[in-house]
């Protein structure tokens, strides 16, 4: 194991799920941090439910797209489901997931200026590697949500990387959307006017950030799944 710890970035201004290893922040420093981040949201205007879906790319990338259906059909993680393939702007996503994990060093950098065909094997690969493999986003109730790429989003936003392929699931259902549990935000946060956005995590103002010791038994595919939530229907829960 390369590390010996994790860094954790998590969204402050929305209160915070129960107690879990936040490293050295003690309770008064959460309450101030959640009221200073609430004071910032409060002054954006309202979440306008603008479709991330960019046509005039999806429409560039339809061949590529079009070869990495078969794949994505495949692998069965969206059986049941109404999905399609298309180029997302991730700057327009809700986020569900309190909080990411980083690790160090970074299997997987990512670039500015990545190519077409370096995004696609990111966030649609031929070959999964993990158990979350695919970037999705996810249609409910009129709102836009990132569903499974949380990691990724924030590594490619930080490098000015907002276009980005992935599977776009049409929900019927709170499970099938996937925010199903006590560690992500509740429906009455999601649909608020101004909701925790994928963008959040990039702003140390509306963010908590501390370091969280891994027990020696963590190999790297248990940190993959504290970093983004397992693609299989519903979420599964960032571990504790």
């Amino acid at each position: 194991m390369s590390s010996q710890h994790h860094d954790i970035w998590e969204l402050a201004a929305w209160g915070f799920d129960h107690p879990v290893d936040r490293g050295s922040l003690g309770q008064s420093l959460l309450q101030n941090a959640e009221a200073d981040a609430h004071r910032l949201v409060s002054t954006r205007m309202p979440y306008a439910a603008n479709s991330p879906v960019c046509a005039e790319q999806t429409r560039r990338l339809a061949g590529a797209l079009a070869i990495r259906k078969d794949t994505v059909a495949l692998s069965g993680e969206f059986a049941d489901l109404e999905w399609e393939l298309s180029v997302v702007d991730l700057r327009k996503l809700i986020a569900f997931q309190r909080r990411i994990g980083f690790t160090y060093p970074d299997s997987c950098p990512i670039h500015r200026g990545a190519s077409a065909q370096q995004l696609l094997n990111l966030a649609l690969p031929l070959y999964a590697s993990s158990k979350s493999p695919y970037m999705e986003a996810v249609s409910f109730r009129g709102r836009w949500f990132l569903r499974d790429g949380y990691h990724r989003s924030y590594r490619l936003l930080k490098h000015s990387v907002h276009l980005v392929p992935c599977v776009v699931v049409y929900a019927e259902s709170l499970a099938q959307m996937g925010a199903i549990g006590s560690r992500f935000f509740s429906q009455d946060v999601l649909f608020s006017e101004q909701p925790p956005m994928v963008t959040d995590f990039l702003i140390e103002e509306t963010t908590v950030r501390y370091r969280r010791a891994l027990p020696q038994q963590f190999v790297p595919s248990a940190i993959q799944h504290l970093q983004e939530p397992v693609a299989a229907g519903q979420r599964s829960q960032e571990a504790p």
